[in-house]
């Protein structure tokens, strides 16, 4: 699943940190696939929740969004070094070129 684009977001709705991770990929003209786990992390069913902890399990990360460009995770919006720091030190621009995404 974190292969079938060049770029793979997993938000839930209601989060402030997936709306700006959203916004901040539309603002590079990435293309990128957006899978919603839900609306809200509480409001989770079953299904999300089990994606929910295997993305952790997978990564190390508990929060969403989780950001994978290449197949490689590179966190959230800040954590993980996260969409945020890669562009302010230019390397999310390189990741999705090299990736296929621009």
């Amino acid at each position: 699943e974190v292969t079938r684009s060049p770029c793979v977001i997993y938000t839930y709705g209601l989060s402030p940190f997936s709306t700006e991770a959203i916004a901040l990929l539309k603002g590079t003209g990435a293309k990128f696939e957006t899978i919603e786990l839900g609306p809200e992390w509480f409001l989770l069913g079953p299904k999300a929740s089990v994606k929910r902890a295997e993305l952790e399990a997978m990564t190390g990360q508990s929060s969403l969004p989780h950001v994978f460009i290449g197949g490689e995770h590179v966190g959230g919006l800040a954590t993980g070094p996260g969409l945020a720091a890669l562009q302010e030190s230019g390397e999310l621009s390189t990741k999705l070129s090299s990736a296929g995404a621009t």
